[in-house]
């Protein structure tokens, strides 16, 4: 379509606001909440915002999607902003984007020892493995429980997004004493080299062990980079383990050590 309303701000939203922006499409998203992608940290949501206005996708934040209705050329959204103003926005596809629901009313789990538990990541890869505990566990095998905290999120939209574990403002809600490191991808050579320079790479740690509580990426290759973080926070690594491991150069891979020497204020690329 040559116009498209996104209704959501989530990673579904965000990421098919950025493909079909990426085919000239005109975008708008629509988003209950006063930020896009809620879920991640708050600056990661401050770097997309500013990402997509530079790309051209309209954000509408802090609004509620009062009707949609059919019109000859395609759709009209009537909608009430962030300031409680009633406005209409007209385009020729809608994409609805705010959410799932796990089905698991009425199917018998009422007659077994399961217990739903709210707020786990529904994601493919946190799916796939939930499987290999729960055939583990029927087989009687030694499992190791899946810990939420270290589940990698990934958003392909453009700047990708990657993260893991505890935001800043989660952090700090837990009563730990932290400290945040934060390094630019403009200080990053193979940024330079494949011409994204866009975003950074933020490290929350607790103050007192160094221990990684979260990682959180916007930038070239996120989706792949949160890998490292994924793996340190499952050996329980520290900031300290990862300054003292050699990254090679010039790659985007590097931008990592410098995030985390980033937390102690010794980043070298800066």
């Amino acid at each position: 379509p040559k116009s498209l309303v996104v209704v959501g701000a989530g990673a579904v939203g965000v990421e098919f606001a950025s493909i079909y922006r990426s085919f000239d499409c005109e975008v708008t998203i629509l988003e209950m909440l006063p930020r896009l992608v809620p879920i991640e940290d708050e600056e990661i949501s401050k770097e997309l915002l500013k990402a997509f206005n530079k790309r051209g996708i309209k954000s509408q934040l802090g609004v509620k999607v009062q009707k949609v209705e059919k019109t000859k050329d395609g759709i009209k959204v009537a909608f009430t902003d962030s300031e409680g103003k009633s406005q209409t926005i007209e385009a020729e596809k809608i994409l609805i984007a705010i959410g799932r629901a796990p089905r698991t009313e009425n199917i018998g789990l009422e007659k077994t020892k399961i217990k739903p538990e709210p707020g786990f990541p529904q994601l493919a890869h946190s799916g796939a493995m939930e499987g290999i505990v729960a055939v583990g566990k029927i087989a009687g095998k030694p499992v190791k429980p899946i810990d939420k905290n270290r589940v990698p999120s990934a958003t392909y939209c453009e700047p990708q997004i990657g993260s893991v574990g505890l935001t800043e403002a989660k952090a700090k809600e837990s009563g730990r004493k932290i400290k945040v490191g934060k390094f630019p991808f403009i200080g990053n050579s193979k940024a330079s080299i494949v011409g994204a320079h866009e975003g950074f790479i933020k490290v929350v740690a607790d103050e007192q062990y160094g221990e990684i509580l979260g990682v959180h990426i916007i930038g070239p290759q996120a989706t792949e980079l949160i890998a490292e973080a994924v793996t340190a926070m499952e050996l329980e690594g520290t900031v300290e383990d990862l300054m003292n491991t050699i990254h090679a150069h010039p790659t985007l891979y590097e931008a990592m050590l410098d995030g985390f020497n980033s937390v102690y204020g010794l980043a070298i690329n800066v």
